[in-house]
């Protein structure tokens, strides 16, 4: 993959002249459910996210524009007010949050005392077009209080047209696409939890015949 920097040649000559930085700085922000959901007095099942990966480059504070299938441009002066990563995991955090279904809550990640099922993210892709579009590639998985998997990993391609070229347009559309990567994994989320507590069941009828006491 190549790699080009975008630094303007009027940019060049201002820096040398000893001007003041010219950055802009912009995050990543959620885009709350429309409906909120109903709440239950006592959650059947709790969720958390896990791990967030990111591709390597993108870690960096410059904003990345995909100018080919295998190059990418940095610009020197638009900027993420922090580590993208942890952006991403935050706001898709928020997203998640009032999107569950009726008995399932998101809680902190704490591996001494896990969720029922942890979600772990795998960025293969995003970012921005020229004309703006962001495209974000991604693997999602669900891991049971074993570590083991709940179902099969799956995987998802958004592609969402950019509402303009300026970057605070594309940091706009990202969070949106962000948004859109909570949505699908809700809506797989039934059938993994369904895959879970046949899986807790069948654990638990193979404990009671082998042993009565359920030992």
């Amino acid at each position: 993959m190549r790699i080009r920097l975008a630094l303007p040649f009027a940019a060049v000559m201002l820096a040398g002249c000893g001007t003041s930085d010219h950055s802009r700085f912009y995050v990543l922000t959620e885009n709350p459910a429309v409906l909120a959901r109903a709440t239950v007095a006592s959650p059947t099942m709790t969720i958390a996210l896990g791990a967030v990966k990111l591709p390597a480059a993108l870690d960096r504070p410059q904003m990345a524009r995909r100018l080919n299938s295998d190059e990418i441009s940095y610009s020197e002066y638009d900027r993420w007010a922090g580590p993208l990563d942890e952006m991403f995991r935050r706001v898709l955090i928020a997203d998640l949050d009032g999107r569950l279904a009726s008995g399932l809550v998101l809680i902190e990640n704490n591996p001494t005392s896990p969720a029922n099922l942890t979600i772990a993210v795998d960025v293969l892709r995003f970012d921005a077009d020229a004309a703006g579009a962001v495209t974000l590639k991604a693997r999602w998985e669900a891991l049971g209080q074993k570590g083991s998997l709940a179902g099969a990993p799956s995987d998802v391609m958004i592609v969402k047209p950019g509402s303009g070229r300026d970057a605070e347009a594309v940091a706009a559309t990202m969070s949106r696409a962000v948004a859109d990567l909570a949505i699908q994994i809700v809506g797989s989320l039934g059938a993994v939890v369904a895959i879970d507590a046949v899986d807790q069941s069948g654990r638990k009828f193979s404990r009671s015949v082998s042993d009565p006491r359920g030992n």
